[in-house]
Protein backbone atom coordinates (compact mmCIF):
# COMPACT_ATOMS: atom_id res chain seq x y z
CA UNK A 1 0.00 0.00 0.00
CA UNK A 2 1.55 3.30 -1.07
CA UNK A 3 0.74 6.27 1.08
CA UNK A 4 1.20 9.82 -0.09
CA UNK A 5 1.99 13.01 1.75
CA UNK A 6 -0.46 15.90 2.09
CA UNK A 7 0.57 17.34 -1.27
CA UNK A 8 -0.59 14.13 -2.96
CA UNK A 9 2.87 12.84 -3.83
CA UNK A 10 4.57 9.90 -2.23
CA UNK A 11 6.43 10.75 0.95
CA UNK A 12 9.66 9.43 -0.58
CA UNK A 13 10.91 12.98 -1.00
CA UNK A 14 10.74 13.45 2.73
CA UNK A 15 13.49 12.28 5.03
CA UNK A 16 13.22 8.73 6.25
CA UNK A 17 12.91 10.17 9.77
CA UNK A 18 9.78 12.07 8.74
CA UNK A 19 8.20 8.95 7.26
CA UNK A 20 9.09 6.91 10.37
CA UNK A 21 7.55 9.64 12.54
CA UNK A 22 4.24 9.29 10.70
CA UNK A 23 4.35 5.54 11.24
CA UNK A 24 5.11 6.05 14.93
CA UNK A 25 2.09 8.34 15.20
CA UNK A 26 -0.15 5.56 13.88
CA UNK A 27 1.40 3.01 16.21
CA UNK A 28 1.08 5.36 19.17
CA UNK A 29 -2.63 5.89 18.47
CA UNK A 30 -3.27 2.15 18.77
CA UNK A 31 -1.17 1.72 21.89
CA UNK A 32 -2.84 4.72 23.53
CA UNK A 33 -6.25 3.06 23.11
CA UNK A 34 -4.83 -0.31 24.26
CA UNK A 35 -3.49 1.31 27.43
CA UNK A 36 -6.69 3.24 28.09
CA UNK A 37 -8.54 -0.07 28.25
CA UNK A 38 -5.77 -1.55 30.40
CA UNK A 39 -6.03 1.41 32.76
CA UNK A 40 -9.68 0.67 33.44
CA UNK A 41 -8.87 -3.03 33.79
CA UNK A 42 -6.09 -2.15 36.25
CA UNK A 43 -8.58 -0.25 38.35
CA UNK A 44 -10.29 -3.62 38.63
CA UNK A 45 -6.97 -5.41 39.31
CA UNK A 46 -6.90 -7.31 36.01
CA UNK A 47 -4.47 -5.54 33.66
CA UNK A 48 -1.91 -8.36 33.37
CA UNK A 49 -4.40 -10.76 31.79
CA UNK A 50 -4.92 -8.74 28.60
CA UNK A 51 -3.36 -9.66 25.27
CA UNK A 52 -3.68 -7.99 21.86
CA UNK A 53 -5.05 -11.01 19.95
CA UNK A 54 -7.93 -11.89 22.27
CA UNK A 55 -8.72 -8.18 22.67
CA UNK A 56 -9.19 -7.95 18.91
CA UNK A 57 -11.39 -11.08 18.84
CA UNK A 58 -13.66 -9.71 21.56
CA UNK A 59 -13.69 -6.26 19.98
CA UNK A 60 -14.96 -7.84 16.76
CA UNK A 61 -17.89 -9.23 18.76
CA UNK A 62 -18.66 -5.85 20.34
CA UNK A 63 -18.69 -3.97 17.02
CA UNK A 64 -22.20 -5.19 16.33
CA UNK A 65 -25.43 -3.84 17.79
CA UNK A 66 -25.82 -6.91 20.01
CA UNK A 67 -23.45 -9.14 21.94
CA UNK A 68 -24.28 -12.62 23.18
CA UNK A 69 -23.38 -12.83 26.87
CA UNK A 70 -22.05 -15.83 28.79
CA UNK A 71 -25.48 -17.40 29.25
CA UNK A 72 -26.53 -16.88 25.64
CA UNK A 73 -28.65 -13.75 26.09
CA UNK A 74 -28.35 -11.11 23.38
CA UNK A 75 -27.46 -7.75 24.88
CA UNK A 76 -27.65 -4.35 23.21
CA UNK A 77 -24.19 -2.81 22.71
CA UNK A 78 -24.32 0.99 23.15
CA UNK A 79 -22.96 3.02 20.21
CA UNK A 80 -20.03 4.34 22.26
CA UNK A 81 -18.85 0.80 23.12
CA UNK A 82 -19.25 -0.21 19.45
CA UNK A 83 -17.19 2.83 18.47
CA UNK A 84 -14.36 1.92 20.87
CA UNK A 85 -14.39 -1.72 19.74
CA UNK A 86 -14.35 -0.71 16.07
CA UNK A 87 -11.51 1.73 16.63
CA UNK A 88 -9.50 -0.93 18.46
CA UNK A 89 -9.90 -3.43 15.61
CA UNK A 90 -9.27 -0.87 12.88
CA UNK A 91 -6.19 0.57 14.53
CA UNK A 92 -4.72 -2.86 15.20
CA UNK A 93 -5.75 -4.69 12.05
CA UNK A 94 -5.25 -2.11 9.37
CA UNK A 95 -2.54 0.11 10.73
CA UNK A 96 -0.52 -1.10 13.68
CA UNK A 97 1.31 -3.92 11.97
CA UNK A 98 2.17 -1.72 9.02
CA UNK A 99 3.30 1.12 11.29
CA UNK A 100 5.44 -1.11 13.50
CA UNK A 101 6.87 -3.57 10.99
CA UNK A 102 6.87 -2.11 7.47
CA UNK A 103 9.70 0.40 7.22
CA UNK A 104 9.02 0.90 3.52
CA UNK A 105 5.47 2.18 4.02
CA UNK A 106 4.82 5.64 2.64
CA UNK A 107 2.34 7.51 4.83
CA UNK A 108 -0.13 10.18 3.81
CA UNK A 109 -0.25 12.93 6.41
CA UNK A 110 -4.03 13.31 6.13
CA UNK A 111 -4.52 9.55 6.65
CA UNK A 112 -2.36 9.65 9.77
CA UNK A 113 -4.37 12.63 11.01
CA UNK A 114 -7.59 10.66 10.41
CA UNK A 115 -6.13 7.72 12.34
CA UNK A 116 -5.26 9.98 15.26
CA UNK A 117 -8.80 11.37 15.15
CA UNK A 118 -10.18 7.81 15.31
CA UNK A 119 -8.16 7.18 18.46
CA UNK A 120 -9.18 10.52 19.97
CA UNK A 121 -12.86 9.77 19.32
CA UNK A 122 -12.47 6.32 20.91
CA UNK A 123 -11.00 7.97 24.02
CA UNK A 124 -13.92 10.38 24.20
CA UNK A 125 -16.45 7.60 23.65
CA UNK A 126 -14.83 5.47 26.34
CA UNK A 127 -14.94 8.36 28.81
CA UNK A 128 -18.66 8.75 28.13
CA UNK A 129 -19.47 5.05 28.57
CA UNK A 130 -16.86 3.64 30.98
CA UNK A 131 -19.33 3.40 33.89
CA UNK A 132 -21.95 1.59 31.78
CA UNK A 133 -22.34 -2.14 32.60
CA UNK A 134 -21.73 -3.00 28.94
CA UNK A 135 -18.32 -1.30 29.08
CA UNK A 136 -17.55 -3.57 32.02
CA UNK A 137 -18.74 -6.57 30.02
CA UNK A 138 -16.45 -5.53 27.18
CA UNK A 139 -13.42 -5.43 29.48
CA UNK A 140 -14.44 -8.62 31.27
CA UNK A 141 -14.94 -10.49 27.98
CA UNK A 142 -11.40 -9.55 26.94
CA UNK A 143 -10.17 -10.86 30.27
CA UNK A 144 -11.88 -14.24 29.83
CA UNK A 145 -10.35 -14.76 26.37
CA UNK A 146 -12.99 -17.27 25.37
CA UNK A 147 -14.49 -16.32 22.00
CA UNK A 148 -17.91 -17.63 21.19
Amino acid sequence: MQRENSSGSAATGKSSGYVRSLGRAVSTAYYALFHLLLYDAARRGRERAFDHGPMKTISLQFRGTTWQDWVGTSRHVPPAVRSVASAFVDLQEELLHTADYDNHEQWIVTEVQATLKTAQTAFQDWQSIRADPMAGNYLFAMLLRKPR
